[in-house]
């Protein structure tokens, strides 16, 4: 009977949001296509794939185990040319163009690729024990307000993902979080006359 942490592992590297699926948008779209928001209410691929990537990154790293960003360990600010630290939720629609415009896109694909490798690494250190576990909200309001990792919010006191155990963090973060966004994606990629999926 296969275990939850091997359940997630399978899905999260080949049954949910399969690594090979962004493989191929970077190999089959053009760099203006990865960058093109083709109505001005939806992001861009290379947006979501930025957002993607930030949050599994800030979220299995700093809520579920406390680990550096794999953004930190990288400069992968710098590489993928961009000042924002946080994961993009909230950016206005010229921020979201602005983005979309200068963000590095190889730099992209790699930084994603060592976030989802990152967080397999995570999992198979994680017990049974640890996913049922309730993280401290000290902790994490201390974590989001020291580096920056949740963009601003209307209400300071309101804690992302209050009284959510490090597991439902994990599933959420890495895996539900992302195949929602991946539908996004496939409906930009509908919006610019691209079959994709």
């Amino acid at each position: 009977m296969m275990g939850i942490l091997q359940l997630f592992l399978e899905f999260h590297e080949s049954q949910g949001l399969p690594d090979q699926a962004i493989d191929r948008l970077f190999d089959q779209l053009s760099e203006d296509q990865l960058r093109c928001r083709p109505h001005p209410v939806v992001n861009s691929i290379a947006w979501i794939i930025f957002h993607i990537a930030r949050a599994e990154d800030t979220g299995v790293n700093r809520y579920v185990v406390d680990l550096p960003q794999v953004f930190d360990e990288g400069d992968w600010g710098e590489r993928m040319n961009i000042e924002l630290r946080h994961h993009g939720a909230r950016m206005t629609d010229p921020e979201v163009t602005a983005l979309s415009e200068a963000i590095n896109l190889p730099a992209l694909r790699s930084y994603y690729n060592a976030v989802r490798a990152r967080t397999v690494e995570v999992v198979k250190t994680l017990t049974l024990d640890q996913i049922d576990e309730i993280p401290s909200s000290v902790e994490r309001r201390r974590i989001i307000d020291t580096e920056g990792i949740f963009p601003p919010i209307s209400d300071p006191t309101r804690l992302p993902y209050e009284d959510w155990s490090r597991g439902a963090l994990l599933v959420h973060l890495a895996i539900t979080h992302n195949y929602g966004h991946f539908y996004e994606v496939c409906t930009v990629c509908s919006l610019m006359g691209v079959k994709f999926w």
